[in-house]
C-alpha cells in the first residue's frame, strides 16, 4: 500500500515531468532544398522556390513535416521524360510511408500539390495548395488517412481538381475550403467507406463527384459552380448538405440503393435534385430521396427520368420552382407524403402507373389541376 507522503511525492514528480515536457522547446527549423528526401521530423526554416521537379520527398514512416508557414513552390512547368517508376513534379510526395503528417504551409505550381500513395494513417493538415496543374492533393491506394483544415483551390484549367481519392478507403476529408477548381472540387473514384464532412466548396465543376460505393457526404456547404454528382455507385449517403446557386445541385445519374436525405437546395440553376438523365438516357434503381427541401430552382425542383426504376421519393418539399415541383417520368417510382407549393408549373406531374403512397400535397401551384396521374390533397 502506498502511503500518503509517497503518493504525494509521486504526483508531484509526475506534475513536474509534465511541466518540463510542455515547456520543451519546439523543434529547431532546418533548411531544406528542392528534391530533398527527409527521414526524420522536420520543421522547415525556408521557402523552396521554383523547384524544377519535386519539392520535398518523404523517406520514412511516422514522421512529421511541418512547413512552418513556408511555401514549397514549383516552376509551373511539366518535367520532361519523367521515368515511369518515379514521381515527378510533386510538391510533397509520400509514397509508401505510414503515419506521416504534412502540415502548416503552402504548396503551389506543381502537377500535384501533396501526393499520398500506398500509405496508412497519413495526415494532411492546414495545407494551402493552389495553382497546381492536376490536383491540390491526391490520395491513391491508401487507408485511414485525413485531409483536414486545408485550402485546396485554384487548380489550373482545364484539368485541375481540388482533391482526388482513388482506390482508397476510410479517408476523412473534413473542414476544408475547396474553391475555384475547373474540375471536381472533391473526386472519389473506386474508393469505399470515405467521409466528406463539413467542407466549404464554391465554384467547382462539380463540387463533389462520387464514382464509388459506400461513401458518406454530410454537412457540406456548396455554392456556385455545379453541385453533387453521383455516377455509378451503390449505398452512398448524401445527407444534410446545403447547396446554393449551383447548377443541377444534386444529380444521381446511375447507381442503386443510394440515400439522399435532409439536403437543403436553394436557387438551383437548373434542376434541384435529379435521378437519371435523358441525354444519354441513364438511370439507377432502388434509390431513396427523403426529407429534402428544394426552394426556388430555375427548372423542376425534383425530376425522375424515365430510366430510373424502383426509387422512392418520401416527404420532400418543393417550393417556388420555375417549372414543376416534381416531374416523374418513370412509372417505377413511388411517391409518398411529398409537398409542392407555389411552383410555376404543376405541383406533381407523373406518368401513368406511378406508385402512389398517399399523403402527397400540392397547393398554390401555377397549373391546374395541381397534380397529374397522382392523388394530391
Amino acid at each position: 500500500m502506498i502511503g500518503r507522503r509517497t503518493a504525494g511525492s509521486l504526483f508531484a514528480t509526475l506534475a513536474f515531468s509534465v511541466a518540463l515536457l510542455s515547456s520543451a522547446p519546439a523543434a529547431t527549423p532546418v533548411s531544406v532544398s528542392c528534391g530533398e528526401t527527409i527521414t526524420a521530423d522536420t520543421t522547415l526554416a525556408n521557402d523552396l522556390l521554383d523547384c524544377p521537379n519535386n519539392g520535398i520527398v518523404i523517406g520514412a514512416d511516422d514522421i512529421t513535416l511541418d512547413l512552418n508557414g513556408h511555401t514549397v513552390d514549383g516552376d509551373n512547368e511539366l518535367v520532361d521524360q519523367c521515368p515511369e517508376d518515379e514521381l515527378c513534379d510533386t510538391g510533397v510526395a509520400n509514397e509508401g510511408h505510414d503515419g506521416v503528417t504534412v502540415q502548416r504551409g503552402s504548396v503551389n505550381e506543381f502537377v500535384g500539390g501533396v501526393f499520398i500513395a500506398e500509405t496508412r494513417e497519413s495526415r494532411v493538415v492546414g495545407i494551402s495548395a493552389s495553382s497546381n496543374s492536376f490536383f491540390g492533393a491526391i490520395v491513391v491506394g491508401s487507408t485511414r488517412g485525413v485531409v483536414r483544415n486545408s485550402s485546396l483551390g485554384h487548380s489550373l484549367a482545364p484539368d485541375g481538381d481540388g482533391i482526388g481519392v482513388f482506390g482508397s478507403d476510410h479517408i476523412r476529408i473534413v473542414r476544408n475550403s475547396i474553391r475555384d477548381n475547373p474540375q471536381p472540387g472533391i473526386h472519389i473514384d473506386g474508393s469505399t467507406d470515405n467521409l466528406i464532412k463539413g467542407n466549404t466548396l464554391a465554384h467547382n465543376g462539380p463540387s463533389i463527384l462520387i464514382e464509388a460505393d459506400e461513401n458518406e457526404v454530410r454537412g457540406n456547404r456548396i455554392s456556385g459552380g455545379a453541385g453533387i454528382l453521383v455516377g455509378p455507385g451503390r449505398r452512398n449517403v448524401i445527407a444534410g448538405n446545403r447547396i446554393t446557386r449551383a447548377e443541377d445541385s444534386i444529380g444521381m445519374d446511375q447507381g442503386s440503393h443510394n440515400l439522399l436525405a435532409r439536403n437543403f437546395v436553394v436557387d438551383a440553376r437548373g434542376t434541384g435534385i435529379g435521378l437519371g438523365m435523358d441525354r444519354p438516357p441513364l438511370g439507377g434503381d432502388n434509390n431513396v430521396v427523403r426529407r429534402n427541401r428544394v426552394k426556388n430552382s430555375s427548372a423542376d425542383a425534383f425530376r425522375v427520368y424515365a430510366k430510373e426504376t424502383h426509387s422512392v421519393l418520401r416527404r420532400n418539399v418543393a417550393i417556388g420552382a420555375a417549372d414543376d415541383g416534381f416531374e416523374v417520368e418513370s412509372g417505377a417510382t413511388r411517391l409518398t407524403g411529398n409537398h409542392a407549393t407555389r411552383n410555376r408549373g404543376f405541383g406533381i406531374v407523373a406518368v401513368r402507373r406511378v406508385g402512389d403512397g398517399g399523403g402527397n400535397v400540392a397547393r398554390r401551384n401555377g397549373h391546374h389541376p395541381q397534380c397529374i396521374h397522382i392523388a394530391c390533397e
